[in-house]
């Protein structure tokens, strides 16, 4: 179950940092008139949407495990 756990925060710390990623690109882009391009994610329609959902379907039944882990 620790090893689970482990894979779920990790999936979740990846989605959230691809999130910040793709905002900062964003950001840059606008502040810096750079052109930066979001390779290969950039095609994939509603993907800030897709990845927010996913890192609540990550870490959510990561922390109700270690709740169940830490009530034994």
């Amino acid at each position: 179950m620790i090893f689970l756990t482990k894979i779920l925060d990790t999936l979740a710390y990846i989605c959230v940092g691809l999130i910040f990623l793709k905002y900062l690109i964003l950001t840059v882009n606008s502040c810096f008139d750079w052109h930066l391009r979001w390779y290969f994610l950039e095609n994939i329609p509603y993907m800030a949407i897709i990845l927010f959902v996913a890192t609540f379907i990550f870490a959510v039944p990561s922390e109700m495990i270690k709740d169940k882990l830490k009530d034994k």
